[in-house]
């Protein structure tokens, strides 16, 4: 019992350490509207050579698009950050969503660093975005052992140590040496055997070959939402497949490749491709291939109007 008791007590006392969560909340008078931000840090005291665990949950009107900032803490030299896995997003009722994803902080020094968070982008209900910032800086307490040290706690300084003579080795002639040249030349004719050797070039990802891949009978919200972004990677030459779709929206908007009107549908709608992918459910996004036939065209459409105008201002 006395050590039951002492489990409990030493569990109750490291959840207190941990500080209180960073709670920051938007159109609170609104239900349908509101976003809410949360930031938890566990533990609240690690030692020099530990982590912390930083776990960041946004809650709000889907489709649910958050950006984290790069990089995460505004202060450097102080954590070290790793990401713990990819975001994680989950729908709940009444057309809401939750996004999170959980960091690692190893820390740099002793004493009780802060922990200065980045602001959030957040895009609820694929309106206009919401940046969050946190008002506080929670900070961890970070021990060590080892606390000003003296040359007298040194360790003293000792001879260097000599090396044992070389034992006595017969030595014969070298013969395995002459097997070198025949290899090396072996090697060499196989690497440009395999040089010359013309690999075959992959189909191109443009309109038709999405059309073809969208026009399959067992088409998936996951399997849309990859053909797209291949498109766009292979029509834009930006990396599309590497970047969630907050990213990838605001490369194309900073370049202008595609008008805002056009470039806020592909965000809605990859927005809930993620959703059905993330949720763990069979969830189908309504009008699948037909919505993503059109987008593929329009998308076509802007680079014909882009070329016309390229032409028309070279020849001018």
């Amino acid at each position: 019992m006395t050590r039951t008791a002492c489990g409990f007590a030493l569990a109750l006392l490291g959840v207190a350490a941990a500080p209180p969560a960073l709670v920051e909340i938007r159109n609170a008078g609104d239900p349908a509207k509101r976003v809410e931000a949360r930031a938890e840090l566990d533990p609240g005291e690690i030692r020099l050579s530990g982590e912390v665990k930083l776990t960041l949950t946004v809650e709000g009107p889907g489709p649910l698009g958050v950006t984290v900032p790069k990089p995460l803490l505004t202060k450097a030299n102080v954590w070290r950050v790793r990401e713990d896995g990819l975001p994680v997003r989950e729908v709940l009722p009444n057309s809401r969503e939750k996004w999170s994803q959980v960091f690692r902080l190893s820390p740099l020094v002793p004493g009780e660093p802060k922990v200065p968070l980045g602001p959030l982008t957040v895009r609820p209900g694929g309106e206009q975005d919401l940046v969050i910032e946190w008002k506080s800086e929670p900070a961890v307490r970070v021990v060590t052992n080892i606390e000003s040290p003296t040359p007298d706690a040194l360790r003293p300084a000792t001879d260097i140590e000599h090396l044992p003579p070389p034992p006595n080795i017969e030595r014969g002639p070298p013969r395995w040496l002459f097997a070198i040249v025949p290899v090396l030349l072996a090697l060499a004719a196989v690497g440009l055997f395999l040089g010359k050797r013309k690999r075959p070039a992959g189909a191109p990802r443009d309109a038709a070959w999405a059309g073809r891949e969208l026009a399959a009978g067992d088409l998936t919200a996951d399997r849309c939402a990859a053909v797209l972004r291949q498109y766009l990677a292979y029509r834009f030459g930006v990396p599309a497949e590497t970047r969630t779709t907050p990213e990838l929206a605001a490369g194309l908007r900073a370049d202008g490749r595609l008008p805002d009107a056009t470039l806020g549908e592909w965000q809605t709608f990859l927005d809930e491709c993620d959703a059905a992918r993330f949720s763990g459910t069979a969830a189908n996004v309504a009008g699948l291939a037909d919505r993503a036939r059109a987008l593929v065209a329009a998308a076509e459409e802007q680079v014909r109007i882009s070329h016309e105008k390229a032409q028309k201002d070279t020849k001018s």
